[in-house]
């Protein structure tokens, strides 16, 4: 019998390209009607598009952790934020509150260089794990959080 334990799953963090952005410069960005909630950090660091393919896959999660209220979709968007910047490196992964072709909505939204695009975690929804643009599905980010 072995003496070691392996856990699973072992987590392979990919390679991707980082970059560095100032706050004042990455707040310019943010899309017009939102309303940031704070900046909390001083430097933030984001990937382009090919980076952001490679890791959003492990940022989306089970619809099965849904629970009304106790776990719903602002916790699977903070799960995405926290996760982002802990196993990537990452803290342009923005928590976000806004509209949804669902209503009153939590989802995520990444900077990649060039803009904004918006990130359903919940593998539950039809468009979950493929960004898109935002104004889709109804989406429209009011409070930002980086």
């Amino acid at each position: 019998m072995s003496k070691i334990v392996v856990e699973n799953p072992i987590v392979h963090t990919p390679a991707i390209t980082t970059y560095e952005i100032a706050p004042d410069t990455l707040f310019a960005t943010l899309p017009t009607g939102s309303a940031l909630m704070t900046i909390l950090d001083s430097r933030y660091y984001y990937t382009d598009l090919e980076g952001w393919g490679k890791i959003l896959g492990d940022l989306m999660f089970k619809s099965s952790l849904y629970k009304a209220d106790k776990f719903d979709c602002e916790n699977y968007a903070m799960k995405a934020f926290n996760l982002c910047a802990e196993r990537h490196g990452l803290n342009t992964l923005s928590f976000v509150i806004g509209k949804s072709d669902l209503g009153r909505h939590g989802y995520n939204m990444f900077y990649h260089g060039f803009g904004w695009m918006l990130f359903e975690p919940n593998d539950g929804f039809p468009y979950a794990g493929s960004p898109f643009d935002i104004g889709e599905y109804g989406y429209f980010p009011e409070m930002v959080l980086l």
